[in-house]
């Protein structure tokens, strides 16, 4: 079919059954579709993001001193979850159990070691402090506990949100987690912190839990260990699971390559099958409509 030919539409209409021109808008608005929620999922995902930040930072002002060192204000932070200002309890059936801005609003959710270190974690970053989840796992490869690195000087020093405390000596040095692997250590530490359990050892312990990706998993986390050694330590990879309000933003990436994929698809298919580029389609496809409508009237 030339070019002449399609830029008429009773032709058009002749060359073409009902059924495949639904099918062929169908496509069509598909990839835009596609293309429009990928836009929407980012910019709502920037606008969540944005207050979200915005109230953690003005939250963590008020607790934080604004010039201070890193260890004031961890322990600033640390100082306002042993006290457990009055907060709603009942909020903790209608949060999403990640969503930083729910946890800091909820006393029980602050004794879960998890929403704990979640609300530390944003309110740390919020108040410029560098921090990382770091997950203890038992010998079958489960989540025991989940603690918390700050960055203090050159050393990451390990923080346990849901037991206020910070890891320390008996001469009152801040330990990392190097330094919690060593049994007599870690014996002395814990003493100095009420109700901790023994079992919470640090023999085996991860930033992400790559596990919980169905078959891959455990393939991806051997491979990233032969391939780069270090990739854990260079990116905190906790920081996407504990803030919902970059999910949107992550989403469109899949969203808008799909578009691409289906006009790419829908292109073809005007090329190989119609005979034609999508140059002027818009344009024969509503002049056919018409032409479908009328004939049915």
């Amino acid at each position: 079919m030339t070019e002449e030919q399609l830029s008429s539409p009773e032709t058009w209409v002749n060359n073409i059954s009902p059924k495949s021109y639904r099918l062929l808008i169908f496509r069509r608005y598909l990839y835009r579709a596609l293309l429009l929620a990928a836009i929407a999922s980012f910019f709502y995902g920037l606008a969540w993001n944005y207050s979200t930040r915005r109230y953690l930072k003005g939250f963590s002002d008020a607790i934080v001193p604004l010039q201070g060192l890193p260890e004031e204000k961890t322990e600033a932070l640390l100082g306002w979850l042993r006290e457990e200002p009055d907060r709603r309890g009942t909020f903790m059936e209608r949060t999403n159990l990640r969503d930083p801005v729910g946890i800091v609003q909820d006393t029980r959710l602050l004794k879960v070691c998890g929403s704990a270190s979640n609300a530390f974690v944003n309110l740390a970053e919020a108040a410029g402090l560098r921090t990382r989840r770091l997950l203890l796992l038992d010998a079958s490869g489960g989540t025991k506990h989940v603690v918390v690195e700050v960055k203090w000087d050159e050393r990451w020093v390990v923080v346990d949100p849901s037991f206020r405390s910070v890891f320390r000596d008996q001469s009152g040095r801040a330990l990392t987690k190097e330094d919690l692997r060593n049994p007599e250590i870690f014996r002395d530490a814990i003493s100095r912190i009420p109700n901790y359990k023994p079992t919470y050892t640090f023999d085996h312990t991860v930033h992400i839990h790559l596990t919980r990706i169905p078959l891959l998993g455990s393939f991806l986390r051997r491979a990233l260990n032969f391939l780069f050694p270090q990739w854990e330590e260079v990116v905190n990879w906790g920081y996407f699971p504990e803030n919902p309000s970059l999910w949107p933003i992550l989403a469109s990436l899949p969203l808008f390559l799909l578009g691409v994929f289906v006009r790419l698809i829908v292109r073809c298919y005007d090329r190989e099958q119609l005979g034609s580029e999508t140059f002027g389609m818009r344009r024969r496809l509503l002049e056919t409509g018409r032409v479908f409508l009328h004939r049915s009237a």
